[in-house]
Order: C-alpha cells, then structure tokens, then sequence
C-alpha cells in the first residue's frame, strides 16, 4: 500500500484526541462550527447534562399532576375538568417514558435530545388545550405559559436551535389562540403578546449565554491540551503523546482493520557540529525548518510527527507499508538536502537527516510487537544508517521475532 493511496477515516480513541479541527463557534446556533467537535463536545458534557434532564423531567411530571388540582377548582367536578386532569397525567407519562429511556440509553445524544424535545411539544400542547378550557383563568395561564417558556430555554438542555422552536412556535400557537377566542380588548391582547415576546428574548438571552459559555469552556481545555501535548520549539507533538498511548491505540487500529503500521525514526546528522559552529539559535533554526518539513509532507489529522529527543523526530504512519514509508523518506531526504536555512548571521546553512523505518505489515490477528519495541527495531535501522554513512535510509519488516531487512 502506497503512503498516498486512501486510507479509512480515523477511529475515535477515548481520552487521546490529537487531531486540531476547527474549533470555531457559530455564535448564531451557539455550537461549534465543525459537527465532529460539535458531537466531541456534546458526548463529553452528556453526563451532566442527562442529571439536569432527567430531574427536570421528574420535577416536570409533579408539576403537571398537581397543577390538576386547579382544573377541578376551576371547573368542577365535570367530564371537562376530568379530561384536562388525564391529559396532564399524560403529559407525566411522557415525561417518566424519558427519564426510562435515558437511564436505559445514557450514551445516546438522540435519546436525551427527543425526551426533552418530547416532554416540552406534549407539555405545551396539553397547556394550550387547558388554557382553551379555561378563559376565565387567563392571567394566570398567560403567566404560566412565560414561566414554562423559561423552563424551555433554561431547564431543559437540548439543542439552542430546537428550543428557540419550540419556545417561539408555542408562544405564536398561545397567542392565537388568544386572539381567536375573543374575550381580550385589543390593548390586553397587545400587552399579554409582548408579556411573551420578553419571555422569549429573556429566555433567548441566557440560553444561548449559557451555550456560547460552555462551549468556550470547552474549547479553552481543548487548546490547553494540545499546547501541552505540544513542542514549543517546533509545533510537534512531544513524547508525552507516546505516554498517552498514541502508538498502542494505532497498532490496535491496524489489528482490527487488518492495515499495515510505519513508523520512522528521523536524526539530523551532525547536529552538535552546527550548534558548536554557528551557536545553539542557529541549531534551532535548522530543527524548526526540519519539524515544518516533516509537518508539510506527511498527512494532516492522519500521521504524527513526534519531536523525540533534541534532534531525532518519530513519524507515525498509519496505513502505510514499507514501501510508503520508505518513498516518503527518500523525498524528505532530497527535500531537506537540498534545503537552505539563513542563521543570524545571514550565512546560508545546509544540513542531511538519516532515517530508520520500522513497519508492521498487514496484520489478522494478535499485533506482532508492542509500541516500545516497534520503535526500539527503527532506532536499530537508524543506527545502520548512521554506521552506513549517513544521509541515508535503512528500514525493514517487524515480525514475531524477526526483523526482515528491507533496505
């Protein structure tokens, strides 16, 4: 397999995400612009958010059984007053069916998001048709309807978008319904329309706070994270990445798909010379311009590059073989053999690297090394190429007690 040919989409790996995405926010629908991190953020937050729901359905479910006690105050012991207190003791069952379906489906988004979104349409649809029977009672419901429209905004979580829907579709619903049954003056009906206006826009307000304010929460740990897993010198990933389990998560990816695993082991040759030579800044100069090399020419979001030690870099290269790995040394080699770095000084510096490739070939069952000796069988190919002469690449297959020479 080519290192260019396709390759399958990356597997989520639970507490090492080393890909920089977009972490944007559309301040309009209060996420992320990017639906991967979008997904990332809600995954990472559904625990707590599922507690606050799953109390808010229950408290829901109360509140609506109790509140019958109004309808039989208000009209009787009647067949009218009898369905309204059904409907609420329905509203209750919606409400207990989602706190079932969360409990038995905590990881599932979907399942959170439709018992809220679930509760709030029946909850606001039973109001209407208790409102309706009710006329008398109309301050009163006018207040509870901007009272539930604050809970719709602020106690239920759920998507912003889904709840600016269901908060200002049932206000336009209310209001109609007010305007239809007649019994306001147009100066009431105007006071009590713009009574649910500022209900929204108060209700739109903190919701979409509350959701920009997680969110940047959010993506301030996120970069936290990546500075650490960083080298300030060079804007590779550090050892601390390999700590992490970078390399045990890819070999495990290449066992389940059955794919091939390089890695390369890269060393700028006589490196100590050019910083006795022309000073340590221009040594770091030479390894920064090395670093965006390798940066540049290997995949984004899809390979790593690893500063390993002062001026060795570790490539990790999924689905690649050592064919891959091998063509990708050459042009990096020529690349950077043939590059020129000015220093202070203003002097043109040139410098070689020398490159080890280990690759684990496609695999069906157990992987054939661990991460520790995989990279110990490319630190053996780049000290054959050093002994070699340098400016060179040596590099083989990794096998069950067998390193196959390749190169």
């Amino acid at each position: 397999m080519a290192h260019r040919a396709g390759w399958l989409p990356e597997m989520p790996v639970p507490s090492l995400d080393l890909s920089t995405p977009s972490l944007t926010i559309d301040r309009r629908r209060a996420e992320f612009d990017d639906p991967a991190v979008e997904d990332r953020f809600i995954h990472h937050l559904l625990p707590q958010r599922n507690a606050q729901l799953k109390g808010s359905l229950l408290f829901a479910a109360a509140f609506y059984v109790l509140f019958g006690v109004t309808d039989l105050a208000t009209l009787g012991d009647t067949n009218v007053a009898w369905f309204l207190v059904g409907l609420r003791v329905l509203v209750a069952g919606v409400a207990l069916g989602g706190h079932y379906a969360i409990t038995r489906r905590p990881g599932s988004v979907r399942v959170s998001i439709a018992a809220a979104c679930a509760l709030l349409v029946a909850a606001l649809g039973v109001f209407m048709v208790v409102a309706w029977f009710q006329p008398e009672a109309l301050p009163w419901n006018t207040m509870s309807q901007a009272l539930i429209l604050m809970a719709v905004y602020v106690n239920f979580p759920n998507r912003f978008m889904y709840s600016v829907a269901i908060g200002v579709g049932s206000s336009v619903v209310f209001g109609t319904m007010l305007a239809v049954q007649g019994f306001l003056k147009a100066d009431d009906l105007l006071t009590l329309v713009l009574l649910l206006i500022l209900a929204n826009a108060l209700g739109y307000i903190a919701a979409i706070r509350f959701n920009l304010a997680q969110r940047q929460q959010y993506r301030s740990a996120v970069l936290e994270r990546q500075q650490a897993d960083r080298d300030p010198l060079t804007g590779c990933y550090n050892r601390r990445v390999l700590h992490k389990g970078l390399l045990d998560a890819e070999l495990a990816r290449a066992r389940r798909y059955g794919t091939a695993l390089s890695v390369i082991l890269c060393d700028i040759d006589h490196f100590k010379r050019i910083n006795d030579t022309h000073g340590h800044t221009a040594g770091d100069l030479i390894l920064a311009d090395f670093a965006g090399m390798l940066m540049a020419m290997t995949r984004e979001t899809v390979d790593r590059v690893v500063r390993y030690g002062g001026e060795e870099f570790l490539l990790v290269l999924p689905e690649t073989d050592l064919a891959g790995a091998h063509a990708l040394a050459e042009r990096i080699r020529l690349a950077f053999a043939c590059a020129i770095s000015r220093v202070e000084s203003g002097k043109a510096v040139s410098a070689t690297a020398s490159f080890g490739i280990a690759t684990v070939p496609v695999m069906h069952t157990e992987p054939p090394v661990s991460a520790g000796k995989l990279i110990d069988a490319a630190d053996a190919q780049l000290y054959a190429a050093k002994r070699g002469g340098r400016n060179a690449i040596r590099g083989g297959e990794v096998e069950p007690r067998v390193l196959r020479a390749g190169s």
